[in-house]
């Protein structure tokens, strides 16, 4: 090439940045002529603009996420087989079986480093991107010298423990991933229509259905739009077995598929509503595992409502499915538009199994019904950004007899995953789970089904940023209630619906940007729920402190 022909390229090269910085691209629009700056102070402002001297955009992105904390508690679980891992409700006898007594308390540390990589190289220009999210979590003094998930932290520590999160390719078919995205592979799955990749946790746990009803990953296809609100459409398979290998000599494996249909309209800026579809099939009869040859999953499972919180049901190898169908909307709630914000959702769930087995099955078949609702109002009184006093309110219908062929109650992948829902923007310590967390996720209710009886829960809270952007002061109060009369724990002793009411405060520093360190209190006071049972003999509390680093 000749110099005068580069230089030639080089000009127009320039010359399409300033006018792509000038906003002269559409020179018919009247915001284009409106855009142009002042002759005077041209020189200024190319200055102040002009991005030829930028670095260019990186191929290879890596984001660290870090986290650890100590915890204090009355609350005892027994991991039951799942290395280090505790999950679930207190006072439940099966599962991790949590419970609390005077004069016993445990204390623990644990960690977790999660790396997100995504290669973007240039060759592609802007049509793909891949990802890969990992996960290595420590219980500090547990294992060595071993392979497994959860453990490694004790002497020596060498512990092959990596634990795959995602691994995914995203295609941009108009190269502008706000548009359009094509997700295929494994993926963050979440009862929200925005795209995980490109949305903030923060903004996909106040919107859409909260995580209530499905939060964690799969393998599969999802479609993502922007072009006229948000739109996603996803078909996951959840898990497989072998269900009539043995029967019928019948090897091929049986599905339980996921299908979702979101969508979202802004109805004027940062006000948005959306409605959604749901519908998963179960082809497993019951022999497909939640934990790999441990935990079974599906409402047959008689392991994992003990560390998910879900209903348990007296149905042998059942076949069936099941659909949701919700709405939801969200107001203000980042603040750009006022000092008032607002989200909510209802979602009715409803279906059929049938028995593969009714000769050895209590129940023929399983119908289910169930509706849930949310609402939160948020205020910003003050000045700083943390300065917020949120109320909240969750429902989800319940059933007194979970023997029967009816369950009038909510219905979530808490029945497939462990777990498989988490919401945990409540703001709650014990009441319902602290998730600033790596292997321990207990409360009093950890599915919003309330282990079938249902919910009543109101929350209050009020934030100060003592120094806006440095420090933070939360205090919080919450109290729940079944919404149906529970089984007893004793045949003696009569089970009330009050589970307790909850206060806690919360201390947060940050060290740096992204960079925070947390004090962390609460107290439950017991209710009349735990009446007659012999592993709750005192008012649960905890006391955590924690650390987190993003790094980019």
């Amino acid at each position: 090439m000749t110099g005068s022909g580069f230089e030639a390229r080089e000009t127009l090269r320039r010359g399409a940045r300033v006018l792509a910085a000038l906003g002269l691209v559409g020179l018919a629009t009247p915001a284009a002529a409106q855009s142009t700056p002042v002759p005077g102070l041209y020189a200024e402002w190319l200055e102040a603009k002009d991005r030829e001297e930028d670095a260019e955009p990186r191929e290879l992105t890596l984001i660290n996420y870090f986290f650890t904390r100590v915890s204090m508690t009355n609350q005892v679980g027994d991991p039951a087989g799942l290395r280090g891992v505790s999950l679930g409700p207190i006072g439940s006898p099966v599962g991790s079986a949590v419970s609390t007594e005077s004069g016993r308390s445990a204390y623990f540390i644990e960690q977790r480093w999660i790396p997100v990589i995504e290669y973007s190289p240039f060759f592609v220009d802007g049509l793909a991107s891949f990802r890969a999210q990992f996960e290595v979590d420590f219980l500090w003094g547990r294992s060595a010298n071993t392979i497994g998930q959860n453990e490694g932290g004790g002497f020596n520590a060498d512990q092959v423990n990596i634990q795959t999160k995602n691994v995914n390719v995203a295609i941009y078919p108009t190269r502008n991933p706000s548009q359009l995205t094509l997700l295929v592979g494994t993926q963050p799955v979440y009862d929200n229509a925005h795209d995980p990749t490109r949305t903030p946790l923060s903004d996909l746990t106040r919107t859409g259905y909260k995580l209530a009803f499905l939060g964690s990953d799969a393998t599969g296809l999802s479609i993502f739009s922007g072009i006229k609100g948000n739109a996603r459409v996803s078909l996951m398979p959840l898990g497989t077995a072998q269900a009539d290998r043995a029967t019928k000599n019948d090897p091929r494996l049986k599905y339980i598929w996921l299908a979702m249909a979101d969508y979202v309209y802004p109805v004027r800026p940062n006000t948005n509503v959306g409605a959604s579809f749901w519908y998963l099939n179960d082809d497993t009869k019951g022999d497909a595992y939640a934990f790999e040859g441990l935990v079974k999953s599906g409402p047959s499972s008689s392991g994992l409502p003990g560390f998910t919180g879900t209903a348990r049901f007296n149905i042998n190898r059942p076949t069936g499915s099941v659909f949701w169908a919700g709405a939801h909307f969200n107001h203000n709630i980042d603040f750009r538009n006022g000092r008032l914000g607002a989200s909510g959702f209802v979602m009715y769930n409803g279906g059929k199994y049938e028995s593969d087995d009714p000769e050895n099955s209590v129940l023929d078949e399983l119908n289910i019904s169930g509706v849930s609702a949310n609402l939160e109002v948020m205020y910003q009184w003050g000045r700083g950004p943390g300065d917020v006093i949120t109320v909240e309110g969750m429902f989800s219908s319940g059933d007194s007899n979970l023997e029967d062929d009816k369950y009038t109650g909510a219905f979530t992948l808490n029945q497939y995953g462990l777990p498989g829902a988490v919401w945990f923007n409540h703001k709650m310590l014990i009441l319902f789970p602290f998730t600033s967390t790596v292997n321990n996720y207990t409360g009093a209710v950890t599915d919003i089904s309330n282990q079938g009886y249902g919910l009543r829960a109101g929350i209050a809270s009020a934030a100060w940023d003592i120094i806006p952007n440095k420090l933070n002061l939360k205090v919080a109060t919450g109290l729940a209630n079944a919404g149906a009369d529970p089984a007893r724990w004793v045949a003696d002793v009569r089970r009330g619906r009050f589970i307790g009411a909850e206060v806690n405060a919360e201390l947060r520093y940050h060290l740096r940007y992204l960079m925070t360190v947390g004090l962390h209190g609460g107290y439950l006071f017991r209710g009349s729920f735990y009446d007659g049972a012999t592993t709750v003999r005192s008012d649960p509390w905890a006391a955590f402190t924690t650390f987190t680093w993003y790094a980019f």
